[in-house]
């Protein structure tokens, strides 16, 4: 049966289509539809479809293979006209237009660059990279056809192949995808992944519940037993202080220990 047989209603070029009746199939998707910013998205555009009806939001993709309707491009406002349906919205359906089957890596490609809703997340764009990385495509070609730099496209493989616990990280908001994979790419998975637990404590002591590079320079100075250092650093300090500038072997000397603590606290920083 031909596409146009199965929609509700159509147009010289636009179709109507019961949303329930569309599939979604996952390597014509990306994106993680069950995160927080998604279903808020999604929330959002059916309330929007209840008050304002659907005319104000782009046709959805879709193709055919037999009697089976899929999407392509849309997933977003197929799930939000099936939430504003159900809930009464006054629409018929969602506005479609068909076109013939791509091949998956087109597909992936075009999420990454004709996105016009939400925009992706890092690990949605590293994930869609990943994909094309599959499909033997290497960093240059994906820089070339999304007009991103080399660079960004390394930086989303780095992403994507970080460790499940750094993944879990910058999903929960406790790290930055940048800061993450700048740590990857620096250190190493394993070394990242150490560097990032401390950065999420230090800034837990901190009142704050994300991580930022400035939480990085912070762990090295947790490591320190300030509570032994801390006055003793203050004596020698007050000690200097209250030298006679007149009495230069004993200032001398007092400035030697100083450099002493100096290079224990050091020492203990980078351990």
């Amino acid at each position: 049966m031909a596409v146009r047989d199965l929609a509700i209603s159509r147009g010289a070029s636009i179709l109507i289509f019961d949303p329930h009746k569309l599939e979604e199939i996952p390597e014509y998707n990306t994106r993680d539809m069950n995160s927080a910013s998604t279903v808020a998205h999604i929330r959002e555009m059916a309330d929007s479809i209840k008050v304002n009806g659907n005319e104000l939001f782009p046709p959805a993709t879709i193709c055919q293979e037999g009697d089976r309707v899929f999407i392509i491009n849309g997933w977003c406002r197929r799930r939000a006209h099936i939430i504003a349906m159900e809930e009464g919205a006054p629409v018929k359906g969602i506005a479609c237009l068909f076109t013939t089957r791509k091949k998956p890596e087109d597909v992936t490609l075009g999420i990454l660059t004709s996105n016009d809703g939400l925009p992706l997340t890092a690990l949605e764009k590293a994930k869609a990279v990943n994909r094309l990385i599959a499909f033997s495509w290497n960093p240059a070609d994906i820089a070339a056809k999304t007009g991103w730099s080399v660079t960004t496209v390394n930086n989303l493989i780095a992403l994507h192949d970080a460790p499940d616990e750094i993944i879990d990280m910058v999903n929960s908001g406790q790290v930055s995808a940048t800061l993450a994979t700048k740590l990857v790419k620096e250190k190493g998975c394993d070394g990242a992944l150490d560097v990032l637990k401390d950065a999420v404590e230090v800034s837990k002591q901190a009142g704050k519940s994300k991580a930022t590079a400035k939480d990085l320079s912070n762990i090295a100075a947790k490591k320190v037993p300030w509570r032994k250092y801390g006055p003793l650093c203050y004596n020698i300090l007050k000690a200097i202080y209250e030298t006679p500038v007149t009495d230069k072997p004993l200032l001398m000397n007092k400035i030697a220990e100083a450099g002493e603590v100096c290079a224990e606290i050091e020492e203990l920083e980078n351990k």
